[in-house]
């Protein structure tokens, strides 16, 4: 994993520079919040290279689809909930023709995870509970992520990642459904490795317009889990996975995007691997911000997850490359599936609702959502598009 760190920084700088953009650096705080975290203030500091504004392969009047060459940031953060973390993350998607490198490092806490148990267990825990602990949990994490991509023909590009991470759940003071279902903490070292095929034909990646994403991917994670209530995975587990993301402009300034999304794991996938997703561009939470937003961050658990939204974004204001205000109209379906749920059916549920996307400049998006849905209302903040 290090190496593979060290592999792709060297690459950066062994790249001619001549006639390319400089690498500039900028730092700024910035203020979010949301029930798992709390009000958070953080601190980022990014060295970024701009990449040519238009393509510089057989068309050059096409703009080129990358905002960055290369990017190298720094995030720090604390939460009034208890949360806190520190990443860093390298993107370098255009330093070397071809290819794509990207990696990160991080160590992070959320104060109050959403716990509402297993699969089809949602229908039975989606009101209101007397004690706002009851469906929280606190989650600990230590990672770390290397993938390369390498461009096959046209559109089309494999790639391999390799996730390394470290998850601890453990319950907070007073009722609890997850002390009720498990015997102290949970805790899980995994390590997963995940070839996938991607076909990407964006016109732009940051802020796209049109086109299509298509991602399938497999691989195999190990590690045993050291708490009784789910299955140990001794012998590791294997998962599949499919995604498309598709986006088409109205008009200028209005957007339709549509994701969808299946995955499956095998019976022994440890806790953290079930509520999240292991995506080409990003990990991501299957519930909240990123993915089914009527839905408290953590709160979708299956091994089965079948995942479609749809939104529809427009520009209240728009200054070009200085940054953009953004509306967003959308809705969200999940239908999830787990063996260790207390009831074998499947769960479904519609959501949607509506948020405002605030871009600055072509490097960051801040997204706040209010979503309503079976189990009520629920705010989410996000640092960039859902999907």
């Amino acid at each position: 994993m290090k190496r593979l760190l060290f592999l792709a920084l060297s690459v950066a700088a062994a790249t001619p520079v001549c006639g390319q953009a400089p690498w500039r650096s900028s730092y700024f705080p910035y203020l979010y919040g949301n029930p798992t975290d709390g009000a958070v203030l953080a601190f980022r500091w990014q060295r970024t290279q701009n990449a040519p504004y238009y393509n510089e392969g057989k068309d050059p009047e096409v703009i080129n689809p990358l905002t960055f060459r290369g990017a190298v940031s720094t995030e720090i953060g604390a939460g009034t909930l208890g949360s806190r973390f520190l990443r860093l993350d390298v993107r370098l998607p255009g330093v070397k023709p071809g290819w794509r490198f990207q990696g990160s490092l991080g160590a992070e806490r959320r104060g109050r995870y959403g716990y509402y148990g297993f699969g089809s267990d949602l229908d039975s825990t989606h009101q209101a509970a007397p004690n706002a602990n009851r469906y929280r949990v606190h989650q600990e994490r230590l990672f770390a992520r290397a993938e390369v991509t390498r461009a096959v023909a046209g559109n089309l590009r494999v790639g391999l990642g390799v996730f390394l991470d470290y998850t601890a759940f453990s319950a907070l003071p007073g009722p609890s459904l997850f002390a009720n279902r498990f015997i102290g903490s949970v805790k899980r070292g995994n390590l997963v490795v995940r070839p996938v095929v991607v076909f990407d034909s964006r016109d732009l990646e940051f802020t796209p317009n049109k086109g299509v994403l298509l991602e399938a991917g497999a691989g195999l994670g190990t590690g045993p889990e050291d708490s009784p209530g789910v299955k140990a995975a001794q012998s590791g587990y294997g998962f599949a996975y499919a995604q498309v993301k598709a986006y088409q402009s109205l008009r200028p300034g209005t957007v339709v995007a549509v994701r969808g999304l299946v995955r499956t794991l095998e019976d022994q996938a440890p806790l953290s691997a079930r509520s999240t997703m292991l995506g080409w561009e990003r990990e991501f939470n299957l519930a909240g911000a990123d993915g089914h937003r009527s839905f408290p961050t953590g709160a979708l658990v299956g091994t089965e997850v079948t995942l479609l939204s749809a939104e529809i974004r427009h520009d209240l204001l728009n200054v070009g490359e200085l940054g953009a205000v953004t509306l967003v109209g959308f809705a969200d379906y999940a239908s999830v599936g787990d063996p260790d749920a207390l009831r074998a059916q499947r769960t479904s549920q519609f959501g949607g609702g509506g948020g405002v996307a605030v871009r600055v400049l072509r490097s960051a998006i801040l997204s706040v959502n209010f979503a309503g849905g079976k189990n009520g209302f629920n705010f989410s903040m996000g640092t960039g598009w859902a999907f």
